[in-house]
């Protein structure tokens, strides 16, 4: 990727967005692909759908989720500390001693979350199993009253830290699922905009709400009609320790697109994009759906009379934490893969 292409990737993943609060990272992705790319539409829930090349016979829909996981403020007791709900997958015995980031109608709001001290817990304190209301946010309030001058009821939270680049062509980031789903979609059509015959209709979507439910993308794909859809995540690498493969199979980071296959993927579809892969040497991996990839595929899917799918994802370590890892050169490759299998395929499924 250019600077430029990596100071927008920057941007989406530094920007708090969480679940039903996506708009600042929908505005930032709006103005990157509006330069190449003038027809954008937005819907009631806020998913964001840019159109290449209207009007062709046949269609195809690329989708990625703009949000990411957070937290949501739920109670303030009377000395001003805050207590919080998850939103999305949230593992709160990861949550302690982290900053936080209260989105507040005012601006952020800087947290700490906290928890009781290791020196005055029992043993059976220790032992238990850290739950969501055995945490707070604390921003320094007096009482109640105080801490209201600054946040309220409903105002979200994001935890962990921005991009940090790491050796060997690794980075590090709070919300890698899924800013660069977004970014992928957007690269992509950025590529195709300069592609010359380009025989299909491109829907690029940036959706909302994929973490709570899964929910957003289903209306894009109801309202535009595609004949075929990718969506584009990350995925639970398997390179790391305690991981058993014979469970969870080998994915790698810096070993290219992971491809996914199985009951729901499609299977000529699926194939289609092994084989550009192979075409054009770019390097693949695989791994399997059983029935439910847990993407913005499934309700995609089940759109209208049904939508032929397939899933392409960047191997991720540490999912739904503060430091997800991965690998930069995979996002180019998977860029290089979608570009070339929509500009080669007759979306015959």
């Amino acid at each position: 990727m250019t600077n430029e292409q990596k100071q927008f990737l920057v941007n989406l993943v530094n920007t708090p967005a969480p679940s039903g609060f996506e708009e600042p990272v929908q505005q930032i992705w709006r103005d990157e692909v509006s330069t190449f790319c003038q027809d954008i539409k937005k819907d009631i829930h806020g998913n964001l759908t840019a159109t290449l090349n209207p009007g062709k016979e046949r269609s195809i829909m690329i989708v990625g989720h703009s949000d990411e996981i957070g937290l949501i403020i739920n109670y303030i007791n009377e000395d001003g500390f805050i207590y919080v709900k998850p939103i999305g997958g949230v593992d709160p015995t990861i949550l302690a001693s982290h900053r936080a980031r209260i989105l507040s109608k005012k601006g952020i709001v800087d947290a700490v979350i906290g928890r009781t001290s290791l020196h005055l817990l029992t043993n059976a304190q220790r032992d238990k199993k850290l739950e969501m209301h055995d945490i707070w946010l604390d921003i320094g309030a007096k009482n109640r009253k105080d801490a209201e001058k600054y946040i309220s009821i409903g105002d979200p939270v994001v935890f962990g830290g921005d991009f940090c680049e790491m050796t060997n062509g690794n980075a590090t980031s709070r919300c890698w699922d899924n800013r660069i789903g977004v970014y992928i979609v957007a690269e992509t059509l950025r590529k195709l905009s300069k592609a010359k015959n380009l025989k299909h209709t491109v829907y690029g979507v940036s959706s909302v709400q994929e973490e709570t439910g899964v929910f957003g993308a289903g209306n894009p794909a109801f309202s535009f009609k595609p004949n075929a859809a990718i969506a584009i995540d990350v995925m639970p690498s398997s390179d790391q320790p305690e991981i058993p493969k014979e469970r969870f199979g080998v994915t790698k980071l810096g070993l290219g697109p992971v491809i996914t296959r199985g009951v729901r993927s499609n299977n000529k579809l699926t194939n289609e994009l092994i084989n550009t892969a192979k075409r054009t040497k770019i390097k693949h991996q695989i791994e399997v759906d059983f029935g439910h990839t847990w993407t913005d595929a499934d309700p995609i899917s089940q759109s209208r009379g049904g939508v032929a799918i397939g899933v392409v994802s960047v191997a991720t370590r540490y999912l739904h934490s503060s430091v997800e890892t991965l690998n930069l050169k995979d996002i180019d490759l998977t860029v290089d893969l979608l570009a070339e299998f929509i500009s080669k395929s007759k979306l015959e499924f």
